[in-house]
């Protein structure tokens, strides 16, 4: 149908005489076999030795083909495996790199925390002292400034004692307030 067709093995005339030959000299029985091959041999030996050949050629070029796709896989193969192995000990690197950088900035991270915190500390110690020492200095201060006032009142409470006039004098006194008369205006 559209494929040329085979052009049909060519049988020269000595072999078709030759293939009649052997088959008329043969006898009926067990060697009839052998004839019948001869003839095959006489009529398709050509041919068949062709297609012999023409086989191993393809099976050869079929062999050599599937070595050559053999070493080709295997050095594919062995040029993933190396690319692969690259990749792998660069993300490994990348990784060891990143791991060391973090643990770097922890113990910077730690190291300013204990600072801040060793800094806060000994600003609220300073502040606490001075809260303590202006307690004290506002105590000193309210009990000297108490201290003063108590003075203050006695030596008031002293004075208005001396200088207010005796009881029975003031009571003397008014007794004769009373029998005097108010002063004029």
């Amino acid at each position: 149908m559209g494929s040329a067709a085979k052009p049909l093995p060519a049988i020269d005339t000595q072999s078709a005489l030759a293939a009649q030959a052997a088959l008329a000299g043969q006898a009926n029985g067990p060697g009839e076999a052998s004839g019948v091959d001869k003839m095959r041999e006489l009529l398709f030996g050509n041919q068949m030795q062709d297609y012999d050949r023409r086989f191993s050629v393809l099976e050869e070029r079929f062999q050599q083909r599937l070595r050559d796709l053999e070493s080709e896989s295997a050095r594919s193969l062995s040029n993933l495996e190396s690319t692969i192995k690259k990749q792998l000990e660069s993300v490994a690197g990348q990784f060891r790199e990143e791991k060391d950088l973090r643990a770097d900035a922890d113990k910077e991270l730690e190291r300013s925390l204990r600072e801040h915190t060793q800094a806060l500390e000994k600003r609220l110690a300073q502040v606490s002292d001075q809260l303590a020492r202006q307690e004290r200095d506002s105590t000193d201060s309210l009990a000297h400034e108490v201290q003063g006032l108590r003075e203050e009142m006695r030596r008031r409470q002293d004075d208005s004692r001396a200088t207010r006039p005796d009881r029975r004098i003031c009571a003397e006194g008014s007794r004769r307030g009373a029998a005097r008369p108010p002063p004029r205006p």
